[in-house]
């Protein structure tokens, strides 16, 4: 009871932080407000994950019963949400702050509290119609969030998109609640046992994957994602990319750990997952935007996810407890590492945007010199999402690996085989895209003027990154400390024989950390022995130039050149050049663009000429309201002649 009460205290916290925000003119009393609301939360919540039994708190919703319930499952997603809330809001202050052109300083600040707030809801409940109005209001004050900087068409249009696909997720969600109503005898959410009608958990699955997958980002319901997520703030960028994403994925196992387990739907969800990994990876390649970039990449990372949620379900299904906690413990321990790296990068593109006004890569470079803290800080999270060790990234990954070789010695299905290879696929373009990335935001020279005059941010700025920094290393290098919290986890999702992680993994996840500590510990020396032994730098000759006396910036490779290479695995980068055809040109040209092949390519076009299709009936809309009432009264009649009239048709 204490911690359903804490998260109830941090969920006030929130709400009054917002309010705060449009009231006060001094930042502090919403910081400080929204600083204690996650301190609370991050308590409970991992007091439970270190073995606290459940709370939970009954009460009647709408003449129904419901309850609220903090146990292993929630606590995994509350620890993330906090934590990245908390750093975010300190980020805010000297990113977005109060007095902000507009006044969308005070909007973003009741946005955020309440979008906190209503994913601690979301995370507790346990019925369905609660969750449906906490999940309703999760995504309208992410859409308040998303629309801060409204006069911009683009921004618009990204919104506008977002809203229209997490209706239509939570439509699905909706005739899920309904079903699961049916299957469980009520809206309450208790686990249940075998059902005479198995078909009915295979639909509940079916419309949970697609309604939480229009939120997390699942291909081919993503192309929503890239455009909100580089049109908002960016450490709103951050908390939409590390938690709310993830929310999909909460709802997910939330609804499957109710329900049996269904056969041959794990090798969907895992194929699945595969795709989405493959395709988001591939479509990072080909963006010049930084943090379009950085939303693939987490499209990418959802995947990854998803392949471990595929994996679970796939051991539950053949009775492999190891197996089964192999992918759920990836999965989730993917999701804390996601969270940690991915808003460390949206935190480090928030601050060169703030110090070049621009997200387009072609228009920084040699940001290193000039920006050396958020270079130093935002460099483990590159490692770390290429999931290059010893970073947090490749330990995740590992146990997706070993769940992967367990499941195809084991006799699994071939979709265990594509998982493998796709997440080998994925690891090796992810290097690619973020080498780009690094490359050409903080290495080379100065491509423009704006980046010439760039410089560090606030400390409250940086400093945030430099905790998120820490925190990879340290969830890497700690990792055999997180297994028995991944167990409590696994054990409500597929129940098995004891702590497996534990017991299977500890072991050589230590040696893996001594091994990382021991190779850390050298680097740092040989680089403190290189810079204290190296002679004083003497002048060199010029090296030939090839005629070039003043080389200029432009001479540089481009993020567009450096994607055009890769082209063959980037489907929607298109590309044109203006060939040489005469002996002495006026000039040649190339021009590379990119157009999301789900979004751009198929709904777009579809959705325009279905509206254009509609306009035909505009003219239904007078405006007048006894017309309306008209409309109503025949729908009604008709409704009330078909009950009367079907059951003599059919009789």
């Amino acid at each position: 009871m204490l911690v359903v009460a804490l998260l109830l205290m941090s969920m006030g916290c929130w709400i009054g932080a917002g309010l705060l925000g449009l009231t006060v003119h001094d930042d502090r009393a919403p910081l400080g407000l929204g600083l204690l609301g996650s301190l609370l939360a991050f308590s409970g919540a991992l007091a439970v994950l270190l073995g606290a039994p459940s709370a939970a708190l009954a009460f009647r919703f709408w003449g129904a019963p419901a309850f609220l319930e903090v146990d292993a499952l929630s606590a995994a997603f509350l620890l993330p949400l906090h934590l990245v809330a908390g750093l975010a809001l300190i980020y805010g202050k000297a990113y977005w702050p109060l007095d902000a052109a507009k006044g969308s300083g005070r909007w973003v600040r009741i946005g955020f509290g309440l979008l906190v707030a209503s994913m601690n809801l979301v995370f507790i409940a346990r019925q369905g119609v609660l969750f449906l109005v906490a999940w309703e209001a999760m995504a309208m004050s992410a859409m308040l969030l998303m629309a801060t900087e409204h006069e911009r068409p683009e921004v618009m249009r990204g919104t506008w998109v977002y809203l229209a696909c997490t209706h239509v997720g939570t439509m699905l969600l909706t005739a899920m609640v309904i079903l699961m109503a049916q299957r469980l005898g009520g809206y309450g959410w208790y686990e249940c046992g075998p059902f005479p009608q198995p078909f009915l958990d295979g639909l509940i699955l079916v419309l949970a994957v697609l309604g939480f997958g229009f939120k997390a980002g699942l291909v081919p319901l993503h192309f929503w994602l890239p455009a909100a997520h580089a049109g908002s703030p960016s450490h709103v960028s951050a908390i939409l990319s590390a938690v709310m994403l993830k929310a999909g994925v909460y709802g997910v196992l939330r609804v499957s750990g109710l329900l049996p387990p269904v056969p041959y739907l794990g090798g969907v969800v895992l194929a699945l997952g595969a795709v989405t990994a493959l395709h988001g990876v591939a479509c990072a390649l080909a963006q010049r935007d930084c943090k379009r970039l950085l939303a693939y990449s987490s499209v990418e990372n959802i995947g990854i996810i998803f392949m471990g949620v595929g994996l679970g379900w796939t051991g539950r299904a053949m009775g492999n407890p190891w197996i089964a906690a192999l992918g759920f413990g990836g999965a989730i321990l993917h999701v804390w590492n996601h969270a940690a790296f991915k808003s460390l990068l949206f935190f480090g593109a928030g601050s060169v945007l703030h110090a070049t006004g621009t997200r387009d890569m072609e228009r920084m470079g040699g940001l290193a010199a000039r920006m050396p803290l958020t270079a130093m800080a935002i460099f483990p999270g590159v490692l770390a999402v290429s999931a290059l060790p010893p970073f947090n990234g490749f330990v995740s990954e590992w146990l997706l690996y070993r769940g992967f070789f367990a499941a195809s010695q084991g006799g699994g299905a071939w979709t265990e085989g594509l998982a493998l290879t796709a997440l080998a696929i994925t690891g090796g373009l992810a290097g690619v895209a973020f080498a780009k990335f690094f490359g050409f935001v903080f290495l080379g020279a100065a491509r423009s003027p704006e980046a010439g005059l760039a410089h560090d941010p606030a400390p409250a700025m940086w400093g945030p990154m430099v905790v998120l920094a820490g925190l990879c290393l340290a969830l890497s290098l700690g990792s055999a400390l997180l297994l028995p919290l991944l167990d409590r986890v696994v054990a409500l999702l597929s129940p098995g024989p004891g702590p497996l992680l534990a017991q299977g993994l500890a072991r050589e996840l230590w040696l893996f950390a001594e091994m990382a500590a021991l190779l850390l510990g050298l680097g740092a020396g040989a680089l403190c022995w290189v810079r204290r032994s190296a002679p004083a730098p003497e002048p060199r000759p010029g090296t030939w130039d090839c005629g070039y006396a003043r080389p200029t910036a432009r001479m540089q490779y481009s993020a567009s050149s450096f994607a055009d290479g890769w082209g063959e695995f980037t489907p929607g980068l298109k590309s044109r050049i203006r060939r040489i055809r005469t002996l002495f040109p006026r000039g040649i040209g190339f021009h590379s663009g990119f157009q999301d092949p789900v979004g751009d390519g198929f709904v777009a076009p579809r959705t325009g000429r279905l509206a254009l299709r509609l306009m035909r009936y505009r003219g239904l809309q007078q405006g007048q309201l006894p017309l309306y009432l008209l409309y109503i009264l025949v729908t009604l009649v008709g409704v009330f002649l078909w009950v009367i009239i079907r059951p003599r048709l059919l009789g």
